[in-house]
């Protein structure tokens, strides 16, 4: 197994998410922390600080933030009575969102799916017969359904078969597959099913609602 490999399996309990937790005995949390804006070290050194960027570290879900690009890029001497203000700069209560308790690795819908594609995207392809990220499941979902949407409308009926075809072809096979290769069996058929159970999810209340109306229609004549 290569180390990339390990790397895209990299679960949510193999990361530190509150990587100052020992330090805050010997310093306190202060008010602060939640400054967001610039900040500089001389007038060579000036760095954007987002801590909604890093929400997990400050025990809070975490967010799709806002662009780096948004925050209005300001002069040196600008920096410093931002920074003196600071107070005026800073996430306030209702922006800190929903706290994580102990499950510090939490993030809000969608933002996986945002972290793949704009904060973290992958620069090579997958390996051939590599298991795809746990964390890219929600990734995973929306390319399917984009590549489905592209060759007109999905047809489940085809999509639940190939999985069917799938199967049977691997029960066929006269050697004894091992745990792993089990496992890569199943991850394949859950890949090919999931986004039909998705998809059907998100259309429910639709459809009931296409019905309804349609109820209504029927009783108006």
């Amino acid at each position: 197994m290569t180390y990339r490999s390990l790397l895209n399996r990299i679960q949510f309990d193999d990361v530190c998410w509150r990587s100052y937790k020992e330090h805050r005995e010997m310093q306190g949390f202060e008010e602060v922390f939640w400054y967001s804006s610039w900040i500089m070290c001389s007038v060579r050194r000036v760095y954007r600080h987002l801590p909604e960027r890093v929400l997990r570290q400050y025990r809070y879900v975490q967010r799709v933030p806002r662009h780096p690009t948004d925050v209005v890029e300001l002069s040196p001497p600008q920096i410093v009575h931002a920074f003196i203000d600071f107070h005026t700069h800073t996430l306030k209560e209702p922006d800190w969102g929903e706290p994580a308790g102990e499950q510090t690795w939490r993030m809000r819908e969608g933002y996986m799916l945002w972290y793949t594609k704009f904060s973290h995207p992958q620069i090579l392809p997958p390996l051939p017969r590599d298991l795809p990220r746990p964390a890219n499941e929600e990734q995973i979902i929306a390319e399917q359904w984009e590549r489905y949407e592209a060759r007109g409308s999905p047809d489940t009926y085809d999509m639940v078969s190939a999985a069917v075809a799938y199967a049977d072809e691997q029960m066929g096979q006269e050697e004894v597959m091992s745990p792993h290769q089990w496992f890569q069996a199943m991850s394949h058929v859950r890949e090919q099913i999931t986004p039909i159970l998705s998809r059907r999810r998100g259309q429910r209340p639709r459809r009931r609602r296409q019905q309804q109306q349609h109820q209504q229609d029927q009783d108006q004549q």
